[in-house]
């Protein structure tokens, strides 16, 4: 892997080079980012709706590393059954640079469902090491009797009445779960609601070199209200002919 700008380098370690990123977190909530892949033509999955499909080994390589920067990687509910998540696995090393600064030597893994509608067997929690249990944000009007099923595998919190309350939920991570990097992995209509609230501070994307040619989701893609916030690429690598690409939140900028 090579970096192309701002400094032309061969041999990056994508590890180091992404632990190395400064992401302070703002006032009363964790630095949100998040990381996706897109077609040259934009689209945010294969033919068969995976984003897996459209990958490689340095996209994997990338993907490892920005999980091993996080605190807690959420995802909606769609994206953990269609990817069929597991939790969070880091080499021994990363761990050990992980508790180094400070962090759980493994991220938790975060589902997003206002429905509760995923079983309690999947492997996102059947495969969970005990003292990481996901966590499960859903609020009020959830069903009772889903949410006592996935109380046995999960930790469930409750934030908003009859959806998300994206204020609510970052305070919350931030100040009972001691969250100050959160990995948002989609979908799109999850990380379009992170850039409705203008808490999306930092988007990796991997640029994948295929053509799809459908009607595919994009990165974000729902309800933004109008949004057309200014981002800043800090850094561009390279990999057999992806690029990956990170920018963060210019909010000097006023538009």
């Amino acid at each position: 892997m090579r970096e192309l700008w701002p400094s032309p380098t061969d041999g990056i370690d994508p590890v180091a080079a992404y632990a190395a990123d400064d992401r302070p977190a703002p006032d009363g909530r964790p630095w949100v980012l998040t990381n996706m892949i897109a077609s040259v033509d934009g689209a945010a999955t294969d033919s068969g709706g995976r984003s897996g499909g459209l990958g490689g080994p340095g996209d994997r390589a990338v993907f490892g590393a920005i999980r091993g920067v996080a605190d807690l990687v959420l995802a909606g509910v769609g994206t953990v059954v269609a990817e069929d998540y597991g939790p969070a696995r880091l080499p021994p090393e990363v761990q050990e640079q992980r508790a180094a600064r400070g962090q759980a030597p493994l991220p938790r893994i975060a589902v997003v469902t206002a429905s509760l509608r995923i079983e309690p067997d999947r492997r996102v929690f059947r495969d969970a090491v005990p003292d990481v249990r996901p966590l499960i944000l859903t609020v009020a009007r959830a069903d009772a009797g889903r949410r006592r099923a996935l109380a046995e595998v999960a930790d469930v919190v409750e934030v908003g009445e009859e959806q998300v309350d994206w204020s609510l939920a970052l305070g919350t991570l931030w100040s009972e779960w001691g969250v100050r990097v959160l990995l948002c992995e989609g979908g799109p209509s999850t990380n379009a609601r992170l850039v409705a609230e203008d808490v999306l501070d930092e988007v990796c994307l991997t640029l994948a070199p295929w053509l799809i040619g459908d009607a595919a989701a994009r990165i974000a893609q729902g309800p933004a209200e109008g949004r057309f916030d200014r981002m800043r690429m800090t850094r561009v690598l390279e990999d057999d002919g992806y690029l990956f690409l990170r920018h963060v939140r210019d909010r000097s900028v006023v538009d």
